[in-house]
């Protein structure tokens, strides 16, 4: 049987596959609906909701892999490819499951499905645009290399199986990365990133098998694929501009501060779309039709880049590339070893991450901050600080916050629970007091609008049903409604069940987000990391902790792979 950790990851790493699908499918078919990004987004949640208790439930991978052949067979039917090709594909992956040994069945789900490429491949025109046969040849080799780890038996150790099966996951993460960057923005020629996915494939099987020390293979297979992140990053940006006014707002608003201009009073999202050349019609609207104006983010979201902009910086993704590499880099020191390619891959695999956060610059600031709340959960100033400082960075955290409160409550009792309260709120008013001071209504009015303003309805999440799918558009009362009734429930769920749903205080508050009447793609990217960053079974201060001790984070080692298993007709696995 897998262990309840390895289920957990593998879930986080199958429902990340099964997003980037549909980004990759999304790219190809160039459709103006939204709608089957509201389905794709949903099954994406839902695993991810599924490996939230101590002990998942171990038919997790057979919906896993359910959803993950609908995902890639629906999307080769709907793109017109190949039907053949993509059934023989499920099928190989459906053999592959049975062959792999029943402890790392779970990851056969979540390879399959991070290899993005087969859209490419089996879809309409496999060789359209400028696709090098490299990194075609580099993809085919991910995936078989995968393959052998999975089927192999050589390795006797538990924890070297893992991290072997690791590195063939993180090859097949960065090469799915470097295609989907093609179908975005194209090359002349072989570019770095596709020279770097080559390297990744002929590298990381060498390294899942020589004999040096675990630490520095592992810092040396983590290095190169982020090698290859940051070397897609400097494609996408160069190779696209500003396009979406996300990113346009927190830039203008810092060359507002930098005039010595209180931003949330004089900031006009017209005027900073012109200023970067943008069509006037991406400009946010209400639903009466008129164009919001206002500054409607926390004040941290321009205090940030400000320093940047005025030492000259005059693209701010280059700030979230960094912010991104620096999540991961975070995130992988405190990861147990054998875990690390593990987390890597669900950062560089991860489409919406890469399309959201770097393409369309969409500021992560508020994810890094929360995941450091998390991660230095035991500091009783750095984690309540980290997470107050996301509540004044961007509105997803808001939502965040409450549940890290009844954490901390179960966790260590009332006091400490309102004192970290205190410092989350001071934390979270003192960058946007002067604002507030200066023009209280103005900035009220902005950071509300995306709640409690009447803005047009629109995202990938059950909104989109009533936009682009077969259900009416209901009134935004409905939504508001059905968002806060989940909110309330899942925050009963965690005070009642908080020991059995370790990453719970993490994954719940976006259910809320997919049901309300903007649910857009950004709030959604970071919910795997920070799932992982949560998981106490893979962190390494869990491997100190007394077993025993009555803790909401009770750690666990993985056990040696079991003898027997199942196929994905029966539930026991």
């Amino acid at each position: 049987m897998p262990s309840n950790s390895l289920l957990r990851a593998a879930l986080v790493l199958t429902a990340t596959g099964i997003v980037s699908a549909a980004s990759v499918r999304h790219s190809i078919d160039e459709s103006p609906s939204d709608f089957p990004f509201a389905i794709e987004y949903a099954c994406y949640l839902a695993l991810i909701l599924i490996a939230t208790p101590r002990q998942p439930p171990r038919w997790g991978p057979i919906l896993g892999f359910v959803l993950v052949a609908v995902t890639y067979g629906l999307a080769i039917v709907t793109l017109g490819g190949n039907a053949l090709a993509i059934g023989l594909y499920i099928a190989a992956a459906y053999l592959g499951y049975l062959a792999t040994p029943p402890a790392f069945r779970p990851l056969t789900v979540a390879a399959f499905a991070l290899w993005t490429p087969a859209l490419r491949f089996f879809g309409p025109e496999p060789t359209e645009g400028r696709f090098p046969a490299l990194l075609a040849l580099a993809s085919v080799l991910a995936l078989f290399n995968l393959v052998s780890v999975l089927l192999d038996r050589s390795a006797r150790d538990p924890d070297e199986r893992l991290r072997r099966i690791g590195l063939g996951l993180l090859a097949v993460a960065c090469v799915a990365m470097v295609v989907e960057r093609h179908l975005v923005v194209g090359s002349t020629g072989v570019a770095p990133d596709d020279l770097m996915a080559l390297v990744i494939v002929a590298a990381l099987p060498i390294l899942a098998v020589v004999r040096i020390r675990p630490a520095m293979r592992d810092a040396l297979a983590t290095g190169l694929a982020l090698c290859v992140f940051v070397l897609t990053a400097m494609a996408l940006i160069s190779g696209k501009g500003y396009h979406v006014d996300a990113v346009t707002v927190p830039h203008h608003a810092a060359e507002l501060l930098l005039a010595g201009q209180n931003p949330y009073k004089t900031f006009d999202l017209p005027e900073a779309l012109a200023e970067f050349g943008l069509d006037p019609q991406l400009v946010t609207h209400y639903e009466d039709g008129s164009v919001l104006r206002s500054l409607n983010y926390p004040a941290m979201s321009f205090l940030l880049v400000a320093p940047f902009i005025a030492v000259g910086v005059t693209d701010i993704r280059w700030i979230y590339v960094g912010e991104i590499v620096l999540m991961v880099l975070v995130l992988l020191r405190h990861v147990r070893i054998p875990w690390r390619p593990l987390v890597a891959a669900g950062a560089v695999g991860n489409s919406i991450i890469l399309r959201q956060n770097i393409l369309a610059g969409v500021d992560p600031t508020w994810a890094l901050l929360v995941m450091l709340g998390w991660i230095f959960v035991e500091s009783p100033w750095l984690s309540p600080i980290a997470v107050g400082l996301a509540v004044a960075s961007r509105q997803p955290a808001w939502f965040i916050a409450p549940f890290y409160v009844i954490a901390i409550w179960k966790r260590s009792g009332r006091g400490e629970a309102l004192r970290r309260t205190a410092i989350i709120a001071a934390a979270a008013v003192l960058p946007n007091l002067p604002f507030i001071i200066d023009a209280p209504f103005s900035f009220f009015d902005g950071i509300s609008a995306p709640m409690l303003g009447a803005l047009a309805p629109g995202g990938v999440g059950f909104v989109r049903l009533g936009i682009d799918g077969p259900l009416p558009l209901l009134p935004r009362v409905v939504y508001g409604a059905l968002s806060a009734i989940s909110f309330f429930v899942l925050a009963a769920v965690l005070w009642r069940q908080w020991r059995r749903v370790p990453i719970g205080a993490v994954v719940f508050p976006f259910v809320p987000l997919y049901l309300a009447w903007r649910s857009l793609q950004n709030y959604f990217g970071s919910v795997p990391l920070l799932a992982m960053a949560v998981d106490d079974e893979m962190l390494v201060s869990t491997e100190r902790r007394d077993a025993s001790a009555a803790s909401a984070l009770a750690p666990s080692t993985m056990p040696a792979p079991a003898t027997s298993g199942a196929s994905p007709r029966s539930p026991a696995l």
